[in-house]
C-alpha cells in the first residue's frame, strides 16, 4: 500500500498579500500621485526673490567738484541753502543757471514774481474748486483772490522785457 502517491496535485492558491500591489494598482497609484503633485504645484504661490544689497541708482553721481571757501563765504552759502545740504543746494542752483530752457534767461526778480503769481493762482484755483464741490466761500474772499491775481499779473507784465 502506498501512502504517498506519485501523482502531483496542484498547490492551493496562495492568499493575497495586502502589502503587495498588483501592477494595475501600482499604475493607478502612480497616476493619482502625479495628479496630486501637479495640483499642488499649480496652487503653490511663487514669489520672486528680493534683490539683496544696496539699491542701484539710475544715474549715479561719480564725479566730484570741490571748492575752497572762507568761513564767511561758507556761512553765506549755508544761509542761502535754508536748511538743505549745501552740496545739494549748490548743485540745484548751478544746474538751474546752466539750463538752456526759456526761463533761464529771465532775471531773478521776474522769476520770483512768476513764482508769486503761481502761488496766488493756486489759491484762486483752490477757492474755485471749493465752490464747484459745493462748499460755501465768501464773496469777499473770492474777490480778494481775483484782485490779488490781477495785481500780480499786472506787476509781472510790467517787469517783463
Amino acid at each position: 500500500m502506498a501512502l504517498f502517491s506519485r501523482k502531483k496535485t496542484p498547490a492551493p492558491a496562495r492568499p493575497r498579500n495586502p502589502f503587495v500591489e498588483t501592477p494595475e494598482q501600482e499604475a493607478a497609484r502612480r497616476e493619482r500621485e502625479a495628479a496630486e503633485a501637479a495640483a499642488a504645484e499649480a496652487s503653490r504661490v511663487v514669489y520672486e526673490p528680493r534683490k539683496g544689497g544696496r539699491p542701484t541708482v539710475e544715474n549715479p553721481r561719480t564725479k566730484r567738484v570741490s571748492l575752497s571757501l572762507s568761513d564767511q563765504e561758507h556761512e553765506t552759502l549755508v544761509a542761502a541753502a535754508e536748511g538743505q545740504r549745501v552740496s545739494v543746494w549748490a548743485r540745484e542752483v548751478l544746474l538751474d543757471r546752466l539750463d538752456t530752457s526759456e526761463v533761464s534767461h529771465i532775471p531773478g526778480e521776474v522769476a520770483r514774481l512768476r513764482a508769486d503769481l503761481g502761488r496766488v493762482g493756486s489759491n484762486l484755483n483752490q477757492l474755485v474748486r471749493a465752490v464747484n464741490s459745493g462748499q460755501t466761500v465768501s464773496s469777499a474772499e473770492l474777490l480778494e483772490a481775483v484782485e490779488a491775481t490781477r495785481e500780480e499779473l499786472a506787476r509781472v507784465r510790467g517787469e517783463l522785457p
